[in-house]
């Protein structure tokens, strides 16, 4: 459990998975963060995202947070799963995409 509060997760029991008595380390959205973020490496270096395709895939979990946050609508786990998914991703993608057009610039000089 202490590696998921590391991460920053809150690790809310009600917004975590659970097999049989034992809770995941992370929360449902966390656990969708991190899955996507491996998955994104492996995408992205197979095949280059766009900035802005990434920016519309983080939409969507930026609205259930803030939703939920503000107590409009209570998520469920698979809605914070999916979201956390497509967050991760298009996140990781643009990091990705920052560092590499870093590189590429320092190697123009």
């Amino acid at each position: 459990m202490e590696l998921g509060s590391r991460f920053g997760c809150h690790q809310r029991a009600d917004r975590s998975f659970s097999i049989g008595n034992y809770q995941f380390p992370v929360c449902a959205r966390c656990t969708g963060i991190l899955i996507s973020t491996i998955i994104a490496y492996i995408v992205y270096f197979t095949r280059k995202i766009k900035v802005d395709k990434c920016v519309w895939i983080i939409i969507p979990m930026i609205v259930d947070g803030t939703l939920q946050y503000f107590g409009i609508c209570e998520s469920n786990n698979k809605r914070r799963f999916i979201t956390g998914l497509l967050g991760g991703f298009g996140c990781t993608c643009i990091r990705l995409n920052i560092f590499m057009n870093l590189i590429h610039t320092i190697k123009k000089f």
